[in-house]
């Protein structure tokens, strides 16, 4: 049995389209389980700290403790199931540098600045590196980002007794919609 030149690259075509839709499922699923987790971690922050006010400081740092761990778990997980060749630590450096800017000024920055601000200054941070991580990977997360900082400008301009329902409904909202959004575009169609 021979098989023509033609036939070969169109098989090899085809094999290398199931590759990297994939690897694009891969991803997918992984990202969405982050978005989801996130989504539900803010809205218990946000839920906490009305419950108790005087300790919104030590409410977030566990709740960001508690992100940050679960999704290096998430990230390894993922990152074992790939070939060594296939992994880019670029994108988790940059978010673990953005982050670490965002906390840094916000603890510089945390006694001087209105809270309001601060509410607003932390989400919109992510949202500009979802949005810049959209310049590579998918147009969605641009959209995605875009529409995150439009809401959290339009809260930001509300009345305090309001800014924090705002931020939870925009927060969680965008990354558990985000999270189901990524899940069922990662599904084979």
């Amino acid at each position: 049995m021979t098989i023509d030149p033609t036939e070969a690259a169109t098989s090899l075509q085809d094999i290398a389209t199931v590759e990297r839709r994939t690897r694009e499922a891969m991803f997918y699923t992984g990202s969405s389980a982050i978005f989801i987790m996130w989504g539900v971690l803010v809205a218990c922050g946000y839920g906490l700290t009305e419950l108790a006010p005087h300790s919104a400081g030590i409410i977030w740092l566990l709740i960001s403790s508690l992100g940050c761990a679960a999704t290096v778990v998430i990230v390894a997980v993922r990152m074992h199931a790939r070939p060594s060749e296939a992994r880019d630590w670029r994108l988790i450096w940059a978010m673990i540098a953005m982050t670490a800017f965002g906390a840094a000024w916000s603890f510089v920055l945390g006694p001087v600045v209105p809270r309001q601000m601060m509410y607003a200054f932390q989400p919109s941070l992510f949202l500009l590196g979802l949005m810049l991580v959209g310049l590579w990977l998918e147009r969605f997360f641009v959209i995605l980002g875009l529409v995150g900082i439009v809401l959290i400008v339009i809260g930001y301009l509300q009345a305090e007794p309001w800014l924090r329902l705002w931020m939870v409904a925009v927060q969680s909202g965008t990354l558990i919609l985000g999270g189901v959004w990524l899940g069922r575009s990662g599904m084979p169609q």
